[in-house]
Formats: C-alpha cells, structure tokens, sequence
C-alpha cells in the first residue's frame, strides 16, 4: 500500500563532516525504506592522461567510488604526453599512461621536484581474426598496416589465396578501435569497413570469404580461439599471439601496459585507490571482466610493494527513528535503509546522519512517514482485524433461509 512521500533538505554541518543530502522515505508493503545522497567527497584524486587507460579504468573507479562514497575519482583521457605534461605541472594527481615513463619524462619531473614513482596495473591487446579457410596463419604490423589503410586489397600480396580483403574492424572510440588507429596505422586512418562489436564479430568474419577483424583479446567469444592469427613486429618475424607471456613480455605487438605514475610511494588516499585498483578480488577482476589482461602475480607483488600506504578512513551513517517520544537509531554503511518493522499507526520521523571515523554530522530535516495499520500481509491476515467476509456470507445464508422457508409455507 502507498503511502506518505517527503522530500527533505538537509542542513548543512557547521563543522566536521556534511551531512547526507536528498535524503527521502517511503513505506512500501508494510516497510519503511530510507534513502539519501552521500555528502560531497572529502578524498578526490585527479588521474589525467592516456585514453585507453581512462577507458579501462572507468568501470574499476565505478566500483571504487560505490564502495567508498568519501572517494571521488576524476579520469580525463587524451594522450601519454598529456599525461605527463598534466603531472608534471601539477593539475594532476596521477599521470596514467598505456606505457612506462621515459627517461625525458623522469628527468623533467625531477627538475620540478617531483619523484615519479610507475606503477603498472595491467594490459590490453587486439587479437586479429581471420576466416580459416585463407590458410593465412600469421601477418607483420606492416602488412597489417597496409590491410587496415586500403593499400593491400587482396590476400595474395601478403601470401594467400588471390581473395579480396574484406575489412571488418570494432566499434569507434573502444579501446581495439584506438590501439590500431595508433600503433598500426600511426596517423594513416581507416580505409573503408563495417564496424562490430566483439560478439558479432567472428561471425561476422566467418561469413565472408575474405574476411579480416580485430577485437579485444579479452572479448574473444568462446569457439573463436581458431580464427586468431599470428602477428609479428617486423617482416619474416616470428608470429606472436596474446596470452599473459607475450602482453607482459612485450613479445605480442599489438599490446601495451597500463601506468600510473605518483610523486613518491602512494600512500592516504591515492594509496587507497592503486590498493584496489591492483586487488585481485577487486580492480584487476574488474578489468579482466571487461575484456584486459591482469597482472601477473609477480608482476603485481612488484607493484604492490611501491605502495607506501592506505587511508583508514571509515564512512557510516546513522539512521534515527522516533515515534511517542522514543528514539532508536542504526548504524548503515550504506545509503539505503530499509526499516522491516516499524510502528503501526502512528507518525514516524526519520532522521539521517553522516559518521566519518566516529565524528557526526548534524541530522537531516525530519522525514514523516505514516504506516496505517493492516498495511501488511500479516496484519491483514490476522484473526477479527480486517475480515467482513463471514459475518456477511452468514447474513446472506440466514436471509435465504427464511425466504425459503416463507415460501413452504404459502405452498401449503
């Protein structure tokens, strides 16, 4: 049953931490469910650079962010030199980079007084699928080079059958569609092809002769594995294809690693995030979830150990309820509250406050919510509360009998 629907504004701390905002309630079936807004962020960490590394890491801050709502994480992509460029002048907390700091880079950073400290947090890479039936098991950069730009139309000029070459590439603007853009075609642009995202397109490559795509390796559709060729760096190379040896060991051309830089070890709140980022139950499932390479484990030892420390920040909220002069109150990690039992029949005020390592802000405006009684189920069901349906059925019995009996006895 619907029932009361407020709004409340919410006054603001004077000190210490900001209470919640937006905060509403609501009863819904017999319950009274509470939600609100997080206060502003007290931890916000700027991360500019390298749009494929923003692209792979916006879902892992997603999940950060969710998880610690005193964290605000703000990514900007553009280029390595941008990343760098942003840190170095300060208008950054971390540089994130598709590759390691160079020695130019180091250098600069260190005449303005910073320590770069790299940090890897994983890998992608662009597998290339081909139709079986060309027997074409292996391409160089250059050759694929010359595919993706229209120079090389068909298949025998690079050792196939006298085919023509049928483009197939990723959608515009993902990460697959922006590592050949840069490391193959460098500034060529795309010739002419139709544009798949990574479930369709082995299929999408099966059904024509000549047909040629890319994908994320990490969004390889099971049954596709045979499709993937070999690429090689130079021409008459030995032919490489992605697995964790080839990405990390740089073996496999068409990958690269994901970076962060930091002024000296991370610790407090940037410790914190590159702590969940490297987790592998946290950040680096999260990026293998959506199509990237992980970190090995030695690998990620290693960059573990570069961090210096984490913030140990705890964020909570209490939830008061009074009715007839009583008050209780429950603590919430969350922004949602949902009360499974609350007085029947009378107003209830709700009140909602932010608690940051055990200091509290002030409490929302008051929430009004009123839960008649017989709003649940097992109210509704009980004995004498809510139930006309028998003495009404016996009334109706009653009356029929009389009628009939009125009815014998002017037959008679």
């Amino acid at each position: 049953m619907a029932a009361l629907l407020l709004l409340g504004t919410m006054s603001a701390a004077a000190a210490g931490p900001a209470a919640p905002s937006e905060a509403m309630a609501r009863a819904e079936n017999g319950d009274v469910i509470v939600t609100w807004a997080p206060p502003p962020a007290s931890n916000i960490i700027v991360q500019t650079g390298c749009t494929a590394s923003n692209l792979s890491m916006t879902p892992v801050a997603e999940a950060f962010m969710a998880q610690h709502p005193s964290f605000e994480i703000r990514m900007t992509g553009g280029t390595n030199d941008l990343a760098f460029t942003e840190w170095t002048e300060g208008r950054s907390d971390i540089a994130q980079a598709s590759r390691a700091i160079n020695a130019e880079e180091r250098s600069k950073a260190r005449e303005e007084g910073l320590q770069p400290v790299d940090i890897m947090v994983g890998a992608e890479a662009v597998s290339v699928l081909v139709n079986p039936d060309l027997g074409v098991e292996g391409l160089s950069m250059e050759q694929l080079r010359g595919i993706y730009n229209g120079n090389i139309t068909t298949w025998s000029e690079v050792g196939g059958p006298d085919v023509p070459v049928e483009r197939l590439g990723a959608v515009k603007g993902t990460n697959a569609y922006n590592l050949i853009n840069s490391m193959v075609l460098k500034g060529d642009g795309y010739a002419n092809m139709s544009h798949y995202d990574a479930a369709d397109m082995p299929s999408e490559v099966m059904r024509r002769e000549g047909g040629i795509g890319f994908l994320l390796h990490g969004q390889l559709p099971p049954g596709s594995e045979d499709m993937v060729i070999g690429i090689s760096a130079t021409e008459g190379g030995r032919h490489f294809r992605a697995d964790e040896g080839t990405v990390f060991s740089s073996s496999y051309p068409l990958s690269r690693t994901f970076h962060l830089i930091t002024d000296g070890e991370p610790d407090g709140a940037t410790g914190s995030w590159i702590s969940y980022l490297l987790d592998p139950d946290g950040g680096q499932a999260i990026l293998e979830e959506n199509g990237f390479f992980p970190l090995p484990a030695d690998e990620r030892e290693d960059s573990v150990s570069m961090i210096a420390g984490t913030l140990t920040e705890t964020l909570a909220f209490h939830v008061y309820r009074s009715y007839n002069s009583a008050e209780e109150r429950f603590v919430v990690n969350g922004t949602t509250f949902t009360d499974e039992a609350p007085p029947l029949g009378v107003n209830i005020t709700y009140q909602v406050s932010t608690v940051i390592d055990g200091e509290e802000s002030e409490r929302s405006e008051p929430l009004q919510v009123f839960v008649p009684k017989g709003s649940t189920d097992e109210v509704d069901d009980a004995p004498g509360e809510g139930s006309y349906l028998l003495p009404l059925v016996g009334i109706v019995g009653l009356s029929a009998v009389a009628l009939l009996a009125l009815a014998a006895r002017r037959r008679r």
